[in-house]
């Protein structure tokens, strides 16, 4: 135990005053004992984080290692492993600083076992990447449901919140990780279920895209929206859009993203697609007058998927026929209405010129098939 800090003298107490000053006279204490330095301590002050750096510790754990040690004692070589943990959301490290901890060592150890495995590291780097964005919304998600869940009571002392939030993060952590591999697996099987090898993958060729449907769903007047209602309304209808979107897909349509207020979707099948689109405007104009209505565009052509994203120009032409839709209609390429013919009624919605694409674009409006009488 440490004894020799005067918190008064070093200006950790600041001008707090009765069950204030003790409060966060215990707290210090108790992080001191616990082996946190006395600058951690005054940087936590000067931020106004003493409170929640029992849950820093809780999360990431203590500091043992450089770089340097953690590429020696585990065969990643040193610049690999400070970019895949950078990529992953580990605030950059120089190689000889002691800022790792026993779980970065372990996360070092499953990055050599997938390059011994022959995946290559710079794309390794880039997966982490991807989990990084990712987890970075599953944490701001995390935390703002335990911030509304653990609210603030007046009269609360800093050691008192610190203690709450800290026996909530060791209670919940352990559950975290169960969730998201389950999650992943869930997605991953998905996946798999539309995935075809076809003989020139089994022979070696690279695939550098293929033909796929790529659609649009955005709200009309979301821009409009924002500047007349609360940000929590906004963000109320932007989730409830991303809700909607997952209610009516079925595999092999695939979302691929939320993009504020608009859905991505993509399918090898461009008959589901269409349907799906006409799912979701109908799924949007049934939630009433108070939720905006919906647009797509949809149509087929060459993509390549990549990081859990699409690209190409197939996409940026569903986008565009996105936003010259009628709020309500579902617009699409000639190719998607030669490719899905009766199984829908059409529309023909004029000849139009597309940015990026040489030459006029045939459009058609479609629409479900009457029911029969």
């Amino acid at each position: 135990m440490i004894d020799d800090v005067d918190f008064a003298a070093e200006g950790l107490l600041g001008v707090l005053e009765g069950p204030a000053r003790d409060g966060r006279a215990a707290l210090l204490r108790k992080l001191l004992d616990a082996g946190v330095s006395p600058n951690e301590l005054r940087d936590a002050v000067t931020e106004s984080r003493l409170a929640l750096l029992p849950v820093e510790r809780v999360l990431g754990g203590e500091p043992r290692y450089s770089a340097r040690e953690v590429a020696e004692q585990t065969g990643v070589p040193t610049g690999v492993l400070v970019d895949a943990l950078a990529a992953a959301g580990l605030p950059p490290v120089q190689p000889g600083e002691r800022r790792l901890t026993e779980a970065d060592r372990a996360a070092s150890e499953r990055l050599r076992i997938a390059i011994d495995n022959g995946l290559p590291a710079d794309r390794i780097v880039d997966v982490n990447r991807v989990i990084g964005r990712a987890m970075a919304q599953v944490a701001a998600a995390m935390r703002s449901l335990v911030g509304e869940t653990f609210l603030l009571h007046a009269g609360d002392t800093e050691d008192v919140v610190a203690a709450r939030y800290e026996a909530a993060a060791q209670v919940l952590l352990p559950t975290v990780g169960p969730t998201l591999e389950h999650a992943l697996a869930v997605q991953m099987r998905e996946l798999v279920r539309g995935d075809a090898i076809d003989a020139a993958a089994c022979c070696g060729v690279a695939i550098t895209g293929r033909e796929l449907a790529v659609a649009f769903a955005d709200l009309v007047g979301f821009t409009w929206l924002g500047g007349r209602v609360p940000a929590e309304e906004l963000g109320r209808v932007a989730r409830r859009l991303d809700e909607l979107a997952r209610q009516v897909i079925e595999p092999p349509v695939r979302l691929v993203k939320l993009v504020g207020d608009a859905v991505m979707l993509v399918s090898p099948d461009p008959a589901p697609l269409l349907f799906s689109a006409l799912s979701l405007v109908e799924a949007a104009a049934a939630e009433g007058d108070g939720f905006p209505r919906l647009r797509a565009g949809i149509v087929l052509g060459e993509a390549h998927e990549r990081d859990g994203d699409v690209y190409g120009n197939a996409v940026n032409v569903a986008s565009r026929l996105t936003a010259i839709a009628r709020p309500g209609s579902v617009l699409s390429d000639d190719r998607v209405h030669d490719a899905v013919g009766r199984q829908a009624a059409w529309s023909f919605a004029g000849v139009r010129r597309i940015k990026g694409l040489e030459g006029e674009l045939r459009l058609f409006r479609a629409r479900r098939l009457a029911e029969p009488r």
